[in-house]
């Protein structure tokens, strides 16, 4: 199955369906021949499905756009296996190579279907022959979905349904078609054969943009949004091992010798002493499944088989065998309409595969009957339903055995059943108390309420509660939502504290416990989830919970990247009903936490592991009294008595780990350190105190970051002025609540071991002096002396803490009291000489960067040479011994805490060098990416020289700005509105002096002081002049450096035919890009720059003041201009030159022509800029202040932000550079979110 073409048509199809179908909304509106019935459908229908904001028409358009995305692929499916109909309904007729439907076709030549009745033959027939072939086609389309419907009505509608009157446009169009896409995506494997599995993909796919909508908006998670953002396919092998081993098992235990035994290669094989528990089911019609959160179907489908082959096996007729799979057999349940749909699709073509005469039976039964009783597959739509409410005496009466007890909670609940979906317990006896009030409505038995529930709602609430009847089954499999309460809104959070304490926390969670009441006593569960469950505190009642009221049977651990969801999963098996016996669990593993393996090598571990027999590394078993004896009985795998012992000892009672300051607003209270004035900010506080008296505002803020050990990542500064007063009194606007959390204030300018709590990888652990203030996402751990601190980042930067937090923090989470949970056996000696060489180490690489505020120069400077080949060579080579030495450091400190823990045979204490996570250690920073083939040592190498390249460059960028001399160490100019005169104030007698304006063109070389002579200066300066000419080349060669491919081997770039050019293309086309990147999105030097980037000068941020747009208009663009129109002048006059009239003459004349078009359109380009953008931008004299950061403050410039004009045209800066001009854009939509919300916090 081509999933990437699948995924390409559900993407493309849903954004041209939705901009369809709100045309098509729109129009049909707006058409005064609209029928008043078709009128107000289609404006109830408006009204019911509007969203908040934008568009009145855009939610019912969503609506029509999934519901015929999912009618047309019904449509081809049914088409490829030949069940649709007489002819293709959209399918082309084979050979035909027209494209346009063969029924259609067909009709044009008075052939029609047998589903089309003879009025709409008639009809379809004029509109044919009046060339309105899309209205006759829409006609022919509203004859199958009726015919269908008495089939399928969860998947096509009545012929009145509100959304055949607004299909799409492009049905028949020649050029783009949804249906000519889907046509062309859906078909036969590579064997012939049609697989429903499509129809899951093509559903996850189409709602995966909105998906991600949702999630990058991060609002709270309602109703709307519940269904797109926690829907997920389930891989086929992760459905047949839990089917296999909940339903399978089941009838196995009675057919001990069945044939399908050999059939189920998931199939666990119980360890030995383990007892096989749960119902042993012989006869098929017996079974009851249900999946509570069906989505597309996946499982239930899957389930379809296996059934269909124990009713064979059994010796039922097959005739007889798919409509009592479909009645009997299965059920599900999902609160997402359109996954409702395409499940009860699904299930009918699987009993199409297995019985292709069905649907035609199930047709003609109900042409014979009339009316039939055929309701189609058991999967409802959980959907709010308002019913009134019934009194005591109501209820007894109608119920008959006075069903009362949850009954006026049931109907409350069922009003946000879009919320809570199968999570709401239904009673027995409830559905069968609601179809009667439905009777007695229908009999005129019982008046209908004023505007209260008609016999339909009363009907459609029986539907659902018959699905959702406590202990109605005997098997449950769900891959349920998984969705933290954290994330959730108000009404489903509140709905899980009360209904489900001990499971709240997580969505998935919660159905595990609804499990519990969904199935009979002795019935089965098979859930995949998240493994979070098993290990954190926060589900620790749950986990007590479930030990007591099931029997686990199976664990599988999964690993991450399960349908590309980057958290840990496991499948759990488990016999509903209270056991006071203490079984064992068997615990199998495809994958180690944390990884993310191919599917491939997953599932051969896991038969491996179901099969084994004996015990080894990727199967175990534990008692229930054993996992009762861990910590908050967490399941925390096959420990040693020692271990198990070590964790009744945690490190949080002799290193007290805590949460540090949550701003509750980042962008407005966090900075990186270079965005800021260098005279508001002090890098060294050694108290609170001593950070009040300096009267500084930004202090260095530990946030966490990416992996790296030992020393790093401090690039955050915090507003902490007067000892952060505005952070202090931050409240709600509304409520007047304190929206901060300065926690534990009395750690902060204390020296601690920090650590980022989310990471997609493995922790990593650093020390941070006394200067800082940690935060809530760079949790830290404190401790009294040296030694200590040494000893304890020491065992926390090793494999056996690696190994021990898999156990503990399954997911992206490495939280505070996990740490503290970790296990502590306190060594009888410690060296920390190795843990100092690491810290120092690091700490040299970390300050190598210019983006290090203790940065001083480049390390390539050292030595004295005097060619940059060979500087580079000699940062290379310290640079990988540097690495190398880290490793063996590494190494060495792994061996010895897997001696302490006794885990020396279970860890690994070798490191590779690509997980040495030193900046310029070339094998970590430039590890190929997965799937990727491996670099050899050349191209390590000259990556690592451009890289180098890259820096000497910014450097020499900031040398000539003044931000950095090459006669002093560190930063010179680096508070706001630098001048020329801070420069000499702080170097006396500098061998280079920085640019007088802090304005440096880059335009090829059209002034002295152009950006490429810049930088040779710089190199000049530090190299000397005799070697200019070969460490220009030797410079453009290693920027031009192109990484290897799976295609392209590496090789070593050539020396350009024209360095200087080269380095001026550099300059124009990718500094101010790699510059934007190497400071995070927050660049100091901007490029202000014309639409196509003729005209561009890089201005530094710490040295602008409302001058110097101005002096880029008088000394820089219209100068520049001049020079162009000189040129054109005197291409002119070389043109006027040319004599004679031959050819030669006209090619001569036609050549300059071409150019001075050129020089005048370049002339055009620049002018227009100097008009529209540079000119205003000088009057405005915009002011910047330092403090508002430089998203703020780079916006303010590009647009001339002024709070009484309008903003410019176009941006100022960045317009002609691809990257920056997506940073501004991306800033830009993020500052007008801001402003919407009132919640404007920058400088005016």
């Amino acid at each position: 199955m081509n999933t990437s073409a699948l995924e390409s048509l559900a993407s493309a199809s849903r954004e041209r369906l939705i901009e369809m179908s709100v045309a098509a909304i729109e129009r049909k509106m707006a058409d005064p021949l609209l029928s008043d019935a078709d009128r107000a459908r289609l404006t109830q229908a408006v009204d019911k499905h509007a969203e908040a904001g934008g568009n009145r028409v855009m939610g019912a358009a969503k609506v029509v756009a999934y519901s015929w995305f999912n009618r047309l692929t019904a449509l081809r499916y049914m088409d490829a296996i030949g069940v649709s109909g007489d002819y293709g309904v959209v399918s082309p007729a084979e050979g035909s190579g027209t494209g346009v439907p063969e029924c259609v076709q067909r009709a044009r030549g008075g052939d029609f279907d047998r589903h089309v009745g003879e009025d709409a033959r008639e009809r379809a027939a004029q509109l044919l022959f009046d060339n309105r072939d899309l209205d006759a086609y829409v006609l022919l389309l509203r004859e199958y979905f009726t015919s269908w419907h008495r089939v399928m009505p969860g998947v096509f509608p009545e012929a009145d349904d509100w959304t055949n009157l607004v299909p799409p446009t492009d049905l028949l169009s020649a050029g783009e078609s949804v249906r000519a896409d889907i046509v062309a995506a859906i078909g036969p494997n590579d064997s012939g054969d049609m697989d429903v599995e499509v129809i899951g993909w093509l559903y996850q796919f189409y709602i995966a943009a909105r998906k991600q909508e949702i999630n990058e908006s991060k609002v709270k998670i309602d109703k709307d949004t519940l269904a797109p953002v926690t829907q997920l396919f389930t891989p086929h092998w992760v459905v047949r091992y839990l089917v296999e081993n909940t339903l399978g098992k089941q009838w196995l235990r009675a057919h001990p010798d069945s044939a399908l035994r050999e059939e189920f290669e998931y199939l666990v094989t119980p360890a030995e002493g383990q007892e096989d528990q749960g119902l042993a089911i012989a006869n098929p019609e017996d079974f009851r499944v249900i999946d509570p959160a069906c989505g597309s179907g996946h499982m239930l489908t899957y389930a379809f088989d296996v059934l269909w082959d124990m009713y064979i096996e059994a010796g039922y007729p097959t005739r007889q065998i798919a409509r009592l799979i479909l009645e009997k057999n299965l059920h599900g349940a999902d609160v997402d309409g359109r996954a409702a749909q395409l499940a009860s699709f699904a299930l009918t073509m699987k009993a199409v595969e297995h019985d292709p005469g069905f649907l035609g039976r199930i047709e003609r039964q109900s042409q014979r009957d009339g009316e039939t009783p055929w309701r189609g597959p058991r999967i409802v739509h959980v959907e709010s339903v308002k019913l009134d409410e019934l009194s005591p005496a109501e209820i007894a009466d109608a119920s008959g055995d006075g069903v009362s007890l949850g009954i006026s909670q049931l109907i409350e609940q069922l009003w946000f059943a879009d919320t809570y979906g199968s999570l709401i317990r239904v009673p027995a006896g409830a559905s069968a108390l609601f179809r009667e009030i439905a009777r007695r409505i229908e009999a005129g038995e019982r008046q209908q309420v004023l505007l209260g529930a008609d016999s339909e709602e009363w009907l459609r609430a029986a539907n659902m509660c018959e699905i959702l009847e406590d202990g109605r089954y005997t098997t449950l499999i769900a891959n349920p939502p998984y969705l933290s309460m954290k994330k959730a809104g108000d009404s489903l959070k509140n709905y899980a504290k009360s209904q489900y304490a001990r499971s709240y926390q997580d969505l998935a969670t919660m159905f595990m416990e609804r499990s519990l009441s969904l199935v009979v006593r002795d019935g089965v569960c098979g859930i995949l989830s998240l493994n979070s469950w098993m290990m954190t505190v926060t589900f620790k009642k749950f986990r007590s919970l479930i030990l007591s009221a099931a029997q686990i049977l199976y664990v599988a651990h999964l690993g991450r990247g399960i349908a590309g969801i980057a958290l840990d999963f496991a499948t759990t098996v488990y016999v509903v009903g209270s056991n006071e016996s203490n079984y064992s669990i068997r615990f199998m593993r495809a994958s180690e936490t944390a990884q993310s393996l191919s599917d491939k090598i997953r599932t051969e571990r896991l038969r491996r592991a179901v099969q084994a027999v004996e015990m080894g590394d990727d199967c175990y078993v534990l008692s229930r009294s054993r996992i009762r004896e861990m910590p908050d009985c967490a399941f925390l795998g096959d420990l040693s008595d020692r271990l198990l012992e070590a964790f009744r000892h945690p490190l949080g009672e002799v290193a007290p780990a805590k949460q540090g300051l949550a701003t509750a607003d980042n962008e407005r209270f966090l900075r990186q350190w270079f965005e800021v004035s260098g005279d508001r900010s002090y890098m060294q506080a050694r108290d609170r105190e001593d950070a009040k008296a300096s009267g500084a505002r930004w202090f260095p803020h530990n946030k966490g970051g990416e992996f790296r050990k030992w020393w790093g990542n401090q690039d955050y500064v915090v507003n902490w002025e007067n000892d952060g007063s505005s952070i202090q009194s931050l409240t709600h606007p509304e409520t007047g609540k304190q929206r901060s959390r300065p926690q534990n204030v009395d750690c902060y300018f204390r020296p601690c071991i920090s650590w980022a709590r989310v990471s997609s990888g493995d922790p990593s652990f650093r020390l941070f002096d006394s200067s800082s203030i940690f935060n809530d996402k760079g949790a830290a751990v404190f401790l009294n002396s040296d030694q200590q601190t040494f000893r304890m980042l020491g065992y926390l930067n090793s494999s056996t803490t690696l190994k021990l937090e898999s156990t503990i923090a399954p997911t992206v989470m490495f939280e505070v009291g996990q740490v503290k949970n970790l296990p502590w056996i306190e060594p009888a000696s410690f060296d920390p000489t190795g843990v100092e060489r690491l810290i120092d180490m690091f700490r040299a690489d970390w300050d190598a960067r210019e983006t290090s505020w203790d940065f001083a120069r480049p390390p390539y400077l050292r030595g004295g040479h005097s060619l940059l080949q060979d500087a580079f060579d000699d940062w290379y080579r310290r640079s990988c011994e540097t690495a190398e030495e880290a490793q063996r450091l590494e190494s060495e400190n792994n061996r010895y805490w897997a001696d302490v823990y006794g885990l020396a045979d279970e860890v690994e204490v070798d490191v590779p060098l690509s997980r040495v996570s030193l900046t310029y250690n070339p094998r970590f920073a430039f590890t190929p990416t997965k799937g990727a083939p491996e670099r050899g040592e050349d191209e390590y190498r000259w990556m690592h020289y451009q890289r180098s390249a890259r820096e000497l460059v910014s450097w020499a960028i900031g040398v000539t700005m003044g931000r950095y001399s090459v006669d002093v160490p560190g930063l010179v100019l680096a508070d706001q509105a630098s001048s020329l005169d801070d420069f000499r104030d702080r170097v006396a007698e500098p061998r280079l002096e920085p640019d007088d304006d802090g304005i440096i063109p880059v335009t090829g070389g059209a002034f002295d002081d152009d950006a490429s002579r810049r930088v040779k200066a710089v190199l000049r300066a530090v190299f000397g002049a005799s070697n200019l000419g070969d460490n220009i080349e030797f410079l453009t060669r290693c920027l031009a450096v192109k990484n290897g491919s799976n295609t392209v081997e590496f090789a070593a770039p050539t020396v350009p035919t024209d360095p200087e050019r080269a380095l001026e293309q550099y300059m124009a086309k990718t500094f101010a890009a790699d510059h934007q990147k190497e400071y995070s999105g927050r660049p100091v030097y901007w490029p202000v720059e014309s639409p196509k980037g003729t005209f561009r000068v890089l201005i530094y941020l710490h040295r602008y003041t409302p001058d110097t747009i101005g002096q880029v208009l008088t000394k820089y663009a219209a100068p520049f201009v001049d020079r162009l129109k000189a040129e054109a002048e005197a291409l002119g006059r070389e043109r006027d030159a040319v004599d004679g009239d031959d050819k030669k003459a006209d090619r001569a004349r036609a050549r300059i022509d071409k150019k001075r078009s050129e020089i005048d359109a370049r002339v055009a380009e620049v002018q227009g800029f100097i008009d529209s953008v540079l000119q205003p931008l000088a009057q405005r004299r915009i002011h910047l202040d330092l403090d508002d950061g430089v998203c703020i403050n780079r916006l303010k410039l590009a647009y001339g932000w002024r709070s009484d004009l309008e903003d410019l045209p176009q941006p100022a800066i960045g317009a002609a550079t691809t990257d920056v001009k997506k940073g501004i854009a991306t800033d830009l939509k993020w500052a007008r979110g801001e402003i919407k919300k009132n919640n404007v916090w920058w400088s005016e």
